[in-house]
């Protein structure tokens, strides 16, 4: 009798104890967190390469690391991308005039758009040392692909501030397309 009542009582367990979810909603929801994990992990990789410099410069106790050159195919504009440091013991302010862009056919392109503080201005005040800030410069309306960027150079002002502005000069900086 025992085994009578426990055989339709296991059976109503399992019936009603079944997993009820549909696997294809389960497989759409593993999908859609490995999409997620990879935006993630594309996003970590890029931050941990924004830091890792193409070409370096030193002047006066800042070090200039070009970090990043995009060339866009639609728009026919160059964006360089750098960080400086203030190698230093001291605060320093660092103030740059223009930039120049030398291709490989030699001719010569002025920048249009250029910031080295947060705020989009030209003149960075109390510059930490040790710390690295984001700088850009934009070249606007490149007629052709440059693959290369033979010669850049950032017309920085001395320490003083009176003299005139001293290149920095970064050579065959690579362009990437987009």
């Amino acid at each position: 009798m025992r085994t009578k009542l426990m055989l339709p009582a296991f059976l109503c367990v399992q019936i009603f104890c079944a997993q009820s979810a549909d696997p294809t909603n389960q497989l759409r929801q593993h999908e859609l967190e490995i999409k997620e994990l990879s935006r993630q992990v594309q996003y970590y990789k890029n931050a941990l390469n924004v830091n890792q410099a193409i070409r370096s410069v030193t002047f006066e106790n800042i070090r200039f690391d070009v970090t990043q050159v995009i060339g866009s195919k639609k728009d026919g504009t160059v964006e360089v991308n750098f960080l400086y440091t203030n190698v230093g013991p001291t605060l320093r302010s660092l103030q740059c005039e223009r930039a120049l862009m030398v291709d490989p056919k030699g001719n010569q392109h002025l920048t249009t758009q250029m910031y080295i503080a947060p705020n989009g201005r030209i003149v960075a005040n109390e510059v930490l040392p040790k710390t690295a800030y984001r700088g850009g410069v934009l070249f606007k309306k490149q007629n052709s692909y440059l693959p290369t960027i033979r010669s850049l150079a950032l017309y920085i002002y001395p320490r003083d501030n009176f003299s005139n502005p001293v290149p920095v000069v970064f050579e065959n900086i690579p362009v990437i397309w987009q």
